[in-house]
């Protein structure tokens, strides 16, 4: 099979040994690479028993098929593990350089276990793996350490690293590249900190090859030719290339797809009127920070300069401004922006960082915390100062409330009690992102059923079907009503669907935010065939997605999951509002949607993988 190199490299701190280990053709046909190889991984080296901090988790830093190409999308790259929040097998996606300078150093993924006995940095140059003390690192947020890194190594080298938060174990702290993307959600940065390592840096001089070049670069010149004019050709308020993800405002406002209060409201006329669109543009100078070949450059690098939030650096994703401003009801787009700086330096997750917060507010609103427990901070909402306040008490885990909330909504409900945990809106120990159930029902199922990294947004999408106006009409979903967001037929079908293509998508690997520019399911397939030769057809591709998926189920069940686990939901979910569109709308079903899924994915009623639906897919016995 081309398009890989048959192997990946293993490191393990405890020991300081590096080896390199082939992986043979059948594991990437039937999982591609990605988070599909670190699923793999994790099967075939982690079992029963091993928890998040174990030295014996495996960190799997993992590039699939794709990266080395010229093609809008194609810098993306994976990560995998058992994350420290869930406790179960978790995926996440980050973007930059790094995987495409991993893939050309000849490996398909570098897998991490152990523990140093004193913190570490890893140097992968080709072949030569060191590694390196790390003492005078420790300490440094993220951004510090990827310039002392590369200022002993070379600017040649890309540079992964985490904070003081991953340090500190925040189980929602995450790994950070080039100082504008983040490998967000599970808590990977912690699962570093557990190691002792402080980061990772690579380089490589070497092209991997490819099944058909001529072919690949043809269709690379198309697809990016096209991806560029349809995103120029929209109106500016949902041109990414103008906005990144701060479009999302003018698409999910309408819908009532937003977090408000806690998710406690519909509206926030304030939030909208100066949270994304012009008012980011314009009150944070932003300007497209592309990642390697891309061309609809959905980040942003921002100067805010003067006043007490001044920065100059990374501008927010819509996830990090809604979950930290409209679900804290802070208008002022420049403290967003500032806290979620300091969220990126610290290397924390937004959305978990948001959602701990917005719960906390509530607990002050209702006395469950003082200003006793809060520092003497006053934690009132649209309180901009007590957002950057909490930020960096949480960044540094000081004493008493900073270091509970770093153990993330569940464990924090869990010890205050008094009644909040009905207010945490988390589910398996993870923090719910800022897409809102009550604006199509299929997300709270996607929430409820997701097996690679617990309820996460990213690995469904299903919310795009009408938030987005996003379908898959190779695998049957080419178009929908709007009322259809509020019913629960065909739901079932579009969130497995959904979760495949989340796992070929991530798996492959690209980025699903080319689709706002119109790639295609399509595109994506054209593109794995020249590169590996399979010669797959969409119902292939479909199949490979799928396999996925009942891979992670089958390390969910390994690691602790249970049934009742997906019913376990948030009181919020059925809790309605009372203003905007979907007022009044609540996910009653929700139950039987959930055995519904099961059942389509060929699951028994406990959502159980069953020997026939292991059978259909070649699973039987996993190949490697």
């Amino acid at each position: 099979m081309k398009g890989v190199w048959n192997q990946i490299l293993k490191i393990d701190l405890t020991e300081k040994k590096a080896a390199v280990e082939h992986v043979p053709d059948p594991v990437y046909a039937y999982f591609l690479g990605g988070e599909g190889l670190a699923a793999w991984v994790l099967w075939k080296e982690c079992p029963r028993g091993v928890t998040a901090f174990d030295p014996a988790n495996r960190l799997t830093l993992a590039a699939g098929p794709m990266q080395g190409i010229r093609q809008s999308g194609a810098s993306k790259w994976a990560v995998g593990g058992i994350s420290p929040s869930i406790q179960m097998n978790a995926g996440s996606a980050i973007t930059h350089a790094f995987g495409v300078e991993m893939k050309q150093a000849g490996i398909d993924a570098v897998v991490i276990h152990g523990r140093a006995a004193k913190p570490v940095y890893i140097v992968i140059d080709d072949d030569r793996v060191r590694i390196k003390d790390a003492s005078r690192l420790w300490g440094l947020d993220a951004y510090e350490a990827q310039d002392a890194i590369q200022e002993k190594e070379g600017d040649g080298f890309e540079v992964i690293t985490t904070g003081q938060a991953g340090e500190r174990l925040v189980r929602y702290a995450n790994i950070q590249t080039a100082k504008k993307s983040f490998a967000g959600r599970c808590g990977f940065g912690a699962v570093m900190g557990s190691k002792l390592l402080k980061g990772v840096a690579v380089r490589g001089t070497r092209r991997c090859p490819i099944h058909d070049p001529a072919g690949n670069d043809a269709l690379n010149k198309a697809i990016n030719r096209r991806l560029a004019e349809v995103d120029a050709s929209k109106p500016e308020e949902f041109r990414i290339s103008w906005l990144g993800t701060a479009m999302a405002t003018a698409l999910f406002a309408p819908q009532g797809n937003l977090p408000i209060k806690n998710y406690r409201l519909g509206t926030f006329p304030e939030g909208v009127a100066k949270l994304g669109g012009r008012p980011y543009v314009e009150t944070l100078n932003a300007k497209p920070w592309p990642c390697k070949y891309c061309v609809i450059q959905c980040h942003n690098k921002c100067e805010v300069k003067s006043g007490p939030y001044a920065y100059k650096g990374k501008g927010p994703e819509y996830e990090s401004f809604a979950m930290m401003g409209f679900n804290l009801l802070i208008d002022d787009q420049a403290a967003v922006a500032y806290a979620g700086e300091l969220a990126n330096r610290y290397s924390m997750d937004t959305i978990s960082l948001g959602a701990v917060l917005a719960w906390a507010f509530e607990c002050y609103e209702k006395g469950v915390l003082t200003r006793e427990d809060t520092y003497g901070i006053e934690l009132t909402w649209g309180n901009a100062q007590a957002l950057v306040e909490m930020t960096r008490k949480i960044g540094e885990r000081a004493p008493g409330l900073g270091y509970l909330l770093g153990e993330g909504c569940k464990t924090a409900s869990e010890r205050i009690g008094q009644g909040s945990e009905d207010w945490a809106v988390q589910m398996k120990g993870q923090e719910i992102a800022a897409h809102n159930w009550r604006a199509q029902y299929i997300s709270a199922l996607n929430y409820c059923t997701g097996v690679a990294s617990g309820p996460n947004h990213e690995r469904g999408n299903s919310q795009h079907i009408w938030v987005g106006h996003r379908y898959l009409p190779e695998w049957g979903i080419d178009h929908v009503d709007n009322e259809e967001r509020w019913s629960w037929e065909k739901a079932a079908e579009r969130n497995a669907k959904f979760h495949d293509y989340c796992n070929v998508i991530n798996s492959s690997v690209h980025c699903k935010f080319q689709e706002f520019a119109g790639y295609t399911l399509t595109d994506l397939l054209a593109t794995i065939n020249t590169c590996t030769g399979l010669a797959w057809t969409q119902e292939d591709l479909q199949r490979c997605g799928d396999r996925i998926t009942n891979l992670q189920k089958l390390l969910n069940l390994r690691y602790g999951w249970k049934r009742e686990d997906d019913f376990r939901y948030p009181k919020r979910f059925m809790e309605p509002v009372s203003d905007g569109v979907a007022a009044g709308r609540v996910p009653v079903g929700l139950e039987q949607a959930i055995v519904d899924y099961y059942r389509y994915r060929g699951w028994d009623d406990d959502g159980r993988p069953t020997a026939q639906k292991l059978s259909e897919l070649g699973m039987e016995t996993i190949p490697g």
